[in-house]
């Protein structure tokens, strides 16, 4: 079925692609001025060393075969193509003031692990309410992500079974877009996150309320800055284990030079489990708090109007403390390292 997903985005994208250009980034169908539809597409590979985010002593036991039974898999690192499809509709039902339909279609696909690859769908609509306002709401769809594997909580097996976590997520989202001057751009937000995890792990089942804010300030035409903070509250439904907490992130980057550009980023996020439970009961969660690090490198290369050229690489790390159980970090500790080259084609 995922199969048949992907050959039919694709088609669409191919075919209004052709009918619609006379080459490639040349739109025939117009709004007076600018394109009635656009496309943009783009494809990366990525080599990610550690696609389950497994600790470095759990990435020990896989390669020396220690319990061999919890990694039913081949390898814990992969490479992914990624396949990206965007459509972009423009038209005017208010004076002047323009609405932007997008739709927003990728695949991931893993060489060898191809049980984790994934695709992810959005719509997002964009409409101007002034030259300094415009008000945007989406949508995005995330089918049956496996995150890891974990012991199957319904056999009773000696060894014991292990089986793919996954879930899947529906993302609403509502913000404001303020533009100063063309150089500060201010957008407060909000998203509604539903994770639907499947039936063996439903305890996992998760609702989320995120409010937050973005920024960007364009100092000059080739330095720019832009931040984001965002406050989570998530609610599981439990009752053992309970994964509620409360979630602080922030994020940092900045842009130099034109052609080449170069973009950094850096994002913290502190996580605290909430759950109520006895440490006895629920020992994994129970004064748990998570701290993740990542850290982005991206060089853009344009080598014409409409294709780009970026290499990448991105670093994660996370660090986790609880008070009542000592070890937890060896278990859930993780180091994340990706290395990527994305080629994009657009018409805008």
């Amino acid at each position: 079925m995922n199969n048949l997903i992907v050959v039919g985005c694709w088609l669409l994208v191919v075919s209004s692609w052709l009918l619609g250009s006379k080459g490639i980034g040349q739109t025939i169908i117009r709004w007076p001025t600018r394109p009635l539809m656009t496309l943009e597409g783009d494809i990366r590979f990525t080599y990610d060393d550690n696609i389950f985010l497994y600790s470095a002593q759990d990435l020990n036991d896989f390669r020396h075969s220690v319990r061999p039974y919890r990694f039913p898999f081949t390898t814990t690192d992969d490479f992914i193509t990624t396949l990206t499809g965007i459509l972009r509709f423009r038209t005017t039902p208010f004076p002047t003031r323009p609405l932007s339909i997008s739709i927003r279609y990728r695949q991931h696909i893993y060489a060898v692990n191809r049980i984790k690859s994934y695709q992810l769908i959005s719509l997002n609509l964009v409409q101007g309410l002034s030259k300094q306002f415009e008000f945007a709401i989406g949508y995005s769809f995330l089918p049956e992500y496996l995150i890891r594997y974990y012991k199957d909580p319904t056999v009773q097996t000696s060894p014991p079974t292990y089986i793919g976590c996954d879930f899947t997520q529906h993302l609403f989202n509502a913000e404001l877009n303020y533009r100063i001057k063309r150089r500060l751009l201010f957008t407060p937000f909000y998203k509604y996150e539903i994770d639907d995890y499947t039936d063996k792990f439903d305890y996992y089942d998760t609702k989320a309320n995120r409010f937050g804010f973005a920024g960007s300030y364009n100092l000059k035409s080739w330095l720019a800055l832009n931040g984001e903070i965002e406050y989570k509250l998530a609610k599981a439904k439990g009752p053992v284990p309970d994964i509620s907490y409360r979630q602080f992130d922030w994020l940092l980057g900045i842009n130099l030079g034109t052609n080449p550009r170069v973009r950094i980023s850096y994002n913290q996020e502190y996580r605290k489990f909430i759950t109520t439970n006895l440490p006895s009961i629920d020992p994994f969660h129970s004064g748990r708090v998570d701290r993740v690090q990542n850290l982005k490198l991206d060089l853009e290369i344009s080598l014409s109007k409409v294709i780009r050229l970026v290499p990448n690489y991105e670093l994660e790390i996370r660090k986790v403390t609880s008070p009542y159980k000592e070890t937890i970090d060896e278990i859930k500790d993780y180091q994340n390292n990706r290395f990527g080259l994305r080629l994009n084609l657009r018409r805008f």
